[in-house]
């Protein structure tokens, strides 16, 4: 299993081997603490999680949660597109968040993976027709110990009511036996 020291400037339009695992701009579960301390040292401050100040996201990534410190795989990864709102002193919104289109990151995550093993649509109960899609690629890897070998990435992205477009909230990775 090998880990990545650097991650690439971009999402690469290439396949990878289908016992590789998943990555993302590249992160992945390998990723240490030590590594995105590396990565981000103007912004790592300390744990697991990463805010990248805003000239310093690349791929529209602007929070980080590493799976674990050491990278042994087990955990989550998660990867937030939220763009925060920039809110004035006196409270006034500037600019309000904002999020990349789904249909743009999935478009990387195909050129990457191939097609999603599954999709899922749904809308919540109580939130006015807001609607989810989950898009759900899974890897075997079979290297791995037995409780770790399906490993799953998953895009979430949403609409409000009335909205044509999707937009990506977040991409996460984690594994288990099934």
């Amino acid at each position: 299993m090998a880990t990545l020291a650097m991650p690439a400037p971009r999402a690469q339009a290439q396949s990878i081997s289908p016992s590789q695992p998943f990555a993302f701009a590249g992160l992945s579960l390998e990723t240490t603490r030590n590594q995105l301390r590396q990565l981000y040292p103007q912004d790592y401050d300390s744990g697991n999680t990463l805010d990248v100040a805003p000239e310093r996201v690349q791929d529209h990534i602007h929070q980080i949660e590493i799976a674990t410190p050491d990278g042994s795989g087990r955990g989550r990864l998660l990867l937030s597109f939220e763009r925060r709102a920039l809110v004035s002193a006196d409270g006034r919104v500037l600019r309000a968040a904002g999020y990349p289109r789904c249909a743009e990151i999935e478009k990387r995550l195909k050129a990457l993976f191939g097609a999603p093993t599954r999709s899922d649509e749904f809308i919540e109960g109580d939130t006015d027709g807001y609607m989810n899609r989950v898009l759900v690629w899974e890897r075997r890897l079979p290297q791995l110990a037995p409780d770790q070998q399906m490993e799953r990435l998953n895009l979430q992205c949403g609409r409000s009511k009335g909205e044509r477009r999707f937009w990506a909230f977040s991409v996460g990775v984690a594994r288990s036996a099934r």
